[in-house]
């Protein structure tokens, strides 16, 4: 079951060189960390670590939310769709999926941490940086399972893409990561305590700027994406029981 996660995280990056990784995954963030927090400093609208915890959370959050997708719809696109529906065992491996990604995306917004507080001219204590390690893995562990959650909804489209980029641009707007919160309306207000991130983000903010206790924030986060797993399993259940009777095309 371990192999077949780790074989299965590896299949997802074997078209891209090292160049396109690092391209995609750490100049991308630091760069809109950098204009972000730059041109929010110009226009006094936040300080530096308001922008530093929602650059390093939109570079852990994004790569896990897409890897989580791609780990259930790249089985159509390499032929493996149907071992995974006709094997009685396919659950148990798909249950640990996420956790490859929420350990990436943690790690890629670890590495825009210190590039970050470089650019930005922010310190930290060291004491906070294992929290804030701590909530990147949080809200990359919801992000993850949202994303094998929308990536059974893709198996029913045959453009995916247009699934990532609806999720990272609701997921992007709705977690504030740039934008103070107080500027959105009522509604999204109201819809972002829902969004995966939210809670992790929230815990990161209020430990960056106060050091205050943010374990029932965490214990939120956690408990979403522990939720948002066991409705992906359903759904995934639901898929296979529609192909065996033969109502939908999602094997072509």
């Amino acid at each position: 079951m371990v192999v077949s996660n780790y074989l299965s995280f590896r299949a997802l990056f074997n078209w891209s060189r090292p160049s396109d990784f690092l391209l995609a995954f750490v100049f991308a963030p630091v760069f809109d960390l950098l204009f972000y927090g730059l041109f929010g400093h110009y226009m006094s609208v936040e300080d530096g670590a308001f922008y530093l915890t929602g650059g390093v959370m939109l570079a852990a959050c994004l790569p896990a939310l897409s890897g989580g997708v791609m780990s259930v719809t790249s089985e159509r696109y390499y032929g493996t769709l149907h071992a995974l529906l006709i094997s009685p065992n396919a659950l148990g491996p798909l249950f640990l999926r996420p956790l490859p990604y929420a350990l990436f995306g943690a790690l890629a917004g670890g590495v825009t941490l210190p590039v970050g507080m470089l650019l930005l001219d922010v310190r930290l204590p060291d004491d906070v940086l294992p929290v804030l390690l701590g909530c990147l893995l949080c809200g990359a562990l919801s992000s993850a399972a949202l994303g094998m959650l929308l990536g059974v909804f893709a198996l029913y489209v045959r453009d995916i893409f247009t699934v990532i980029n609806l999720a990272m641009w609701f997921l992007s707007l709705a977690l504030g990561l740039f934008v103070p919160p107080s500027a959105y309306p009522t509604w999204l207000t109201v819809a972002a305590h829902w969004v995966p991130g939210y809670h992790a983000l929230s815990a990161a903010r209020t430990v960056v700027e106060s050091g205050a206790p943010v374990g029932s924030d965490l214990a939120i986060e956690a408990a979403r994406a522990a939720g948002l797993i066991v409705v992906g399993m359903c759904a995934i259940t639901y898929y296979r029981r529609q192909v065996r009777r033969g109502r939908t095309s999602g094997l072509d």
